[in-house]
């Protein structure tokens, strides 16, 4: 789950000029938009505790990276405001799932919470520095342009949901 949590952020530098001049942004938009999943990550982080309190910390888990998986679909979408709207879902996310997974480390590796914190970080760091060093590769290989660099990764989020989907049964959910 935790390897969901940066490469939606990570992937887009090193593409943002040609999804600036696809879409045809100004720099100010194209400045906003780099800088909203910081915004969500400060302003929708209450998000992740509000609903895990609500309909459990699985189903909560499995929302958030559906959400993901959504939103970066959606971003790749035709025109600026589909990139913004998937933008701010992904993002909004990845807020809420930055706030519930180390919660859930706490609560299922009690005596292993370290080793299990310090694997949780190498996977955010990790997944980063993937996203941003194969999104360009990535772009020329799947083709489709920048789309495909970038909407590759909610197959990362839907393999997650996958996996997820027996801890919903264990639940209960």
């Amino acid at each position: 789950m935790a390897l969901n949590l940066r490469p939606a952020v990570a992937s887009f530098g090193p593409l943002v000029t040609d999804v600036r001049d696809g879409l045809g942004l100004s720099e100010v938009s194209i400045s906003v938009l780099t800088s909203l999943p910081v915004v969500c990550f400060g302003a929708l982080a209450p998000i992740g505790p509000w609903l895990t309190r609500r309909i459990g910390m699985a189903r909560a888990v499995a929302v958030y990276c559906a959400a993901i998986g959504v939103g970066l679909v959606v971003r790749i979408g035709p025109d600026a405001a589909t990139m913004f709207i998937g933008t701010l879902v992904a993002a909004g996310a990845i807020a809420a799932l930055n706030v519930i997974l180390p919660a859930l480390i706490k609560r299922d590796f009690p005596r292993h919470t370290g080793v299990m914190m310090g694997l949780y970080t190498v996977a955010l760091t990790g997944s980063a520095a993937i996203a941003a060093g194969l999104s360009v590769p990535l772009t020329h290989a799947i083709g489709h342009g920048w789309r495909g660099g970038l909407g590759v990764w909610a197959v990362l989020a839907a393999i997650a949901l996958a996996f997820w989907l027996p801890e919903l049964r264990v639940a209960g959910a």
